[in-house]
């Protein structure tokens, strides 16, 4: 056969194996593992991979591109070009845009904004409301990668359905084979704790101080109630950006009992802390011994997959004062990197990272031919030199958002290529 593309000499990497081999790629698919004969295809590109560690491509299903309505925060132009520098091949943006996409006709005018823009693969979810019931069935017509609900409000202000509505939703959804991701807040509990702590006078660093404002107890309660309602309406369910060891607890609890509920983290919990860390985000950086707990999760399994909730501001926003900056961070450009990192401290090992940021995301939310490296895949690659160190730099992101937490930070690890469908799409 000849190939449109060989990637010769890599290692290949899956959740379970580290292995040397050829890949031939053929209209975009993985067409063959194995040894490939070079003098059968003379009209091959052919790229030397020695040396280099070849990743399903990895997949961040947390997402916010902000578009439509917010688009001087990013877009899909912006936000794919960003994720694909920091070699991510499929993202899933939510629906919290302006307008919300909670309808057929929302969705379908988002997706073909996202279809002109992005320059990886993309997923789309829709909002659960009210009053948008009937809508289910046209939104997974139309490609609806999952559905959210906002138990507690964050950026946008979206309220969740009724309790009886969405226990029908949840039903609807599940008959579909469509999974419902949680915000899981309580705003009650935070509203009432933010008014307390802005009588009063704080000093940086502020991660104390958001982290009570927003308290684990509106996280707990929150999840309990999605566990709830998934098991009353027998329900597949996800719960996003887990902060603290409690959350962990009843969602392996949950899974014993047999409930169908998955569960993400996201770097910023894994690498900062409210000690020492004064950046906002929804829900709020945990303590020390959350974010040691959250390690061990991710390790052991209870928590299933990380996504980054790539949510960018202006650098003007965020240097607002405490209580009027936007709550977000943005996270596509340095998740591969800061994960490789990890894998050569020994946190983790590179199969996890695969598991945790490819396989499981796929798995998960059912996206068809992603995530694994067999024949008749999507030949989405993400390739990574593990010796090659980087120095992350604000200035240097491809995201509207020149933002991070992490700059500065020294790392050992990085992706060097992004490959969709066979395409080089970002190469360092």
């Amino acid at each position: 056969m000849a190939y449109d593309l060989i990637l010769r000499n890599g290692t290949l990497v899956t959740s379970k194996e580290t292995y040397k081999s050829d890949i031939g790629v053929k209209n975009g698919k993985i067409a063959f593992i194995g040894k490939i004969q070079s003098d059968t295809n003379n009209n091959s590109t052919n790229i030397d991979m020695s040396g280099l560690y070849i990743l399903p491509g990895i997949i961040d299903a947390h997402v916010h591109f902000r578009e439509p309505g917010l688009t001087h925060k990013e877009d899909f132009i912006t936000g794919s070009m960003a994720a694909a520098a920091g070699g991510i091949t499929f993202i899933a943006d939510m629906p919290n845009t302006i307008p919300p996409t909670f309808s057929v006709n929302e969705f379908n005018k988002k997706y073909n904004l996202a279809r002109e823009k992005s320059c990886i693969d993309f997923g789309l979810f829709a909002l659960l409301t009210n009053d948008n019931t009937d809508e289910i069935p046209g939104l997974v017509k139309a490609g609806a990668f999952g559905f959210k609900v906002f138990l507690g409000t964050s950026t946008g202000n979206l309220l969740p359905p009724s309790p009886a509505v969405l226990t029908e939703q949840l039903r609807i959804c599940t008959s579909f084979g469509k999974r419902t991701g949680f915000h899981a807040e309580t705003s009650e509990i935070n509203e009432a704790d933010t008014e307390k702590l802005k009588k009063l006078e704080h000093s940086p660093p502020y991660g104390k101080i958001l982290n009570d404002a927003r308290p684990i107890q509106s996280e707990i309660l929150a999840i309990k109630k999605a566990v709830d309602f998934a098991r009353e309406a027998n329900a597949m369910i996800h719960i996003h950006h887990v902060t603290c060891k409690e959350g962990v607890e009843i969602i392996s609890n949950a899974k014993k009992e047999g409930i169908n509920v998955t569960a993400e983290t996201c770097p910023h919990y894994l690498f900062l802390n409210a000690e020492n860390s004064s950046y906002k985000c929804y829900p709020p950086i945990r303590r020390e011994e959350h974010r040691a707990a959250l390690w061990q999760a991710v390790k052991h399994g209870d928590i299933d997959m990380i996504a980054t909730d790539h949510a960018p501001h202006t650098l003007e926003e965020k240097s607002l004062s405490l209580w009027e900056a936007p709550a977000g961070l943005a996270g596509v450009e340095t998740l591969v990197n800061l994960m490789l990192n990890e894998v050569n401290k020994g946190t983790i090992t590179l199969n996890d990272f695969v598991r945790l940021c490819s396989e499981q995301p796929a798995k998960i939310w059912g996206i068809k031919n992603k995530g694994e490296l067999s024949v008749a895949s999507d030949a989405d690659f993400t390739i990574v030199n593990m010796n090659k160190k980087v120095k992350i730099n604000y200035l240097e992101m491809k995201s509207k958002s020149k933002t991070t937490p992490y700059n500065g930070w020294e790392l050992k690890g990085s992706s060097v290529a992004t490959i969709v469908r066979g395409n080089f799409i970002s190469y360092n």
